[in-house]
């Protein structure tokens, strides 16, 4: 069995060299190879794209000038919040009009595009020697572990990541180190304030920042029936030790464990924290939440990195800029976890101009973009953007690099979606007091189960 098995460790790597074009990478090539030539036989061309209306799209609709000042490539980029994002993709997928050149999506898409054959794989673009800059490296460049969860599904290549995504703890720096603050806590809870490490930690600081009369609170839940429910969730599920599937690869099917001891104690304790949000909690998502932070009036929360820029840097936008401090999620039973997520760049299969559309990604996906973009609200998956002085220096890039290297993936299996919008439901129902913390997941393991088939059976028993 070891010989066998460094067979196919080695039978992989040279896949993915081959996958990668790294053979036709020479240094004459190099050398000879533009941009300018490359989109020769483009020029005049308009490639479209749809994504999500936030910082990192909106970074590169500023940086698609400079692309088509080069290579003659109109760029137009749609802009929709993330629901309809998704959802005028499928549309357009569907009925197979290829009105998008390519896509942003969130990386629980990808196993059903790819099984429903809506996707192009990229390795044939990488092979093309015309169309391949020789400088432009992945399999050296971004995070492997990230873009192999996000970009590929059963070992092809079907994208690049637009933003490397991770949530972790906002809260406000100035208030923890405010002397009145400090000492009052202290008298109060017996210990120092500090950034929350553990739920009990985090639930203390919440109650103590509590305080409705002046409209402002210790936290914030995302407990509208959306997504952002979903995706909140997770980090409590994951953090107390539970998980929605039993698997090691969020292209794995496995048995399901969304009911288990540790998931129902991570939503009811996610429920408590109601008692120190605001009244209408259970109407905001992610926007929401933000826009309370950007107010000054919320002490701490759970939130994406992809947003951060908005509350934390930019000062025409946000009252707190250069008063937030950044920290990973508490800890709990489950350790120090964040959960693998991610808009990746994909080619449908029925775009008209597949071409262009490569070597605009492959454009964005170089270090001078990527730092940009990243330095205006972006998520770079490049290990050596992070590394820049300039991101550096930015408050939360370190809570973006300590999350993922403790990133749990979750499922990109063609179900994913399905999955998403069964847990969207049972925990809007516990939230709204329809169901119970067990009852609802025992009804959501129920469904998956039924959903996936026989490689999902019931690890915990329904009560």
């Amino acid at each position: 069995m070891k010989n066998g098995s460094l067979l196919g460790k080695a039978r992989q790597s040279a896949l993915l060299a081959t996958a990668l074009g790294v053979a036709a990478l020479g240094s004459t090539d190099a050398l000879a190879w533009s941009l300018e030539e490359a989109a020769a036989p483009y020029k005049g061309t308009t490639i479209r794209t749809v994504g999500e209306a936030l910082p990192p799209l909106e970074a590169m609709d500023k940086l698609k000038s400079q692309f088509e000042e080069r290579t003659g490539i109109k760029v137009v980029i749609e802009m929709y919040e993330h629901s309809e994002a998704v959802n005028k993709v499928m549309l357009d997928l569907n009925s197979k009009r290829g009105r998008y050149d390519f896509i942003l999506q969130p990386h629980r898409e990808l196993g059903r595009f790819v099984k429903s054959g809506h996707l192009e794989s990229l390795e044939k673009y990488l092979n093309d020697t015309k169309l391949r800059d020789p400088s432009f490296k992945p399999e050296e460049q971004l995070y492997q572990g990230l873009w192999k969860e996000i970009s590929w599904y059963e070992g092809k290549i079907y994208g690049f990541p637009f933003t490397a995504l991770t949530m972790y703890m906002w809260y406000r720096d100035d208030l923890l180190n405010d002397p009145k603050e400090k000492s009052g806590f202290k008298a109060k809870y017996g210990y120092d304030l500090k950034p929350a490490t553990n739920w009990k930690e985090y639930t203390d600081i919440a109650q103590w920042f509590t305080r409705p009369e002046k409209g402002f609170y210790g936290t914030a839940i995302q407990g509208k029936r959306h997504e952002a429910l979903w995706y909140e969730w997770l980090n409590f599920l994951y953090s107390f030790g539970g998980d929605m599937l039993d698997t090691k690869s969020g292209s794995e099917c496995g048995p399901v464990i969304v009911n288990s001891p540790e998931a129902v104690a991570s939503l009811e304790y996610y429920k408590s924290l109601m008692a120190y949000s605001p009244a209408d909690t259970l109407n905001y998502t992610w926007d929401d939440v933000m826009a309370l932070m950007q107010q000054g009036k919320v002490y701490e929360l759970i939130m994406w990195n992809d947003a951060t820029y908005a509350v934390a840097e930019d000062r025409d936008a946000s009252t707190v800029a250069g008063k937030m401090g950044f920290d990973l999620v508490p800890q709990g039973k489950g350790g120090k976890v964040g959960q693998v997520e991610g808009w990746t760049y994909l080619v449908p299969a029925y775009s008209k101009n597949k071409e262009a559309a490569y070597l605009f990604i492959q454009w964005m996906m170089e270090k001078s973009q990527q730092l940009n973009q990243h330095l205006n609200g972006g998520a770079s998956a490049r290990p050596d953007v992070y590394a820049h002085p300039d991101v550096q220096k930015i408050s939360y890039s370190k809570a973006s690099m300590d999350t993922n290297a403790v990133a749990k993936p979750k499922p990109t299996i063609p179900e994913s979606p399905q999955i998403t919008d069964i847990l969207v439901r049972e925990l809007s129902s516990y939230l709204s007091d329809a169901k119970g913390a067990q009852e609802a997941l025992d009804t959501a393991a129920v469904e998956m189960s039924k959903l996936l088939g026989s490689c999902a059976p019931l690890k915990y028993p329904v009560q």
